[in-house]
């Protein structure tokens, strides 16, 4: 798929900020409304992979990330995954999305749980990072590569 049609399949109507919005109600409605916004309480919700917080963690034990470190979420979605490891590992996370909206929702979500002085995120592809060679120190990704014809390209 090319950056443009899988913007279409997940953009919507909707914005980000609904889209946390809506998050953040149903994360109260089932925990009250005075529970702490925390990449835990979100975890159900906002790990945009088949297992949830499971392949996360897994991920995270091949990744293996040390305190400090800069890493790179490519495809972050609404940014699940970037909060809970920056929360675990006491790294800066970076995370790039080609769904605006989605880029919209993980900075709310992330002024939410407090960490947008550790999560960043940003608009972009694969295939055309809006940063510098050599900028982090890890880089991962849940599932994006199956999106992306140019297999090649994403690992250059």
């Amino acid at each position: 798929m090319s950056g443009n049609s899988v913007q279409d399949h997940y953009a919507s109507d909707d914005t980000g900020s609904g889209m946390a919005s809506r998050i953040l109600a149903a994360v109260r409605s089932v925990h009250g409304s005075d529970v702490a916004i925390t990449p835990e309480t979100l975890a159900p919700l906002d790990h945009f992979n088949a297992r949830g917080v499971a392949a996360t963690q897994e991920l995270v034990a091949l990744l293996d990330p040390h305190a400090g470190e800069s890493l790179l979420d490519i495809g972050s979605g609404i940014g699940g995954p970037a909060r809970w490891i920056a929360m675990q590992y006491g790294c800066m996370v970076t995370g790039v999305d080609v769904t605006a909206a989605f880029c919209e929702a993980a900075r709310a979500l992330n002024a939410a749980c407090g960490v947008a002085d550790r999560v960043q995120i940003f608009e972009g592809t694969a295939l055309a990072l809006p940063f510098p060679e050599a900028s982090f120190d890890r880089a991962y990704s849940h599932g994006v590569v199956m999106s992306i014809a140019d297999k090649g390209g994403v690992y250059r």
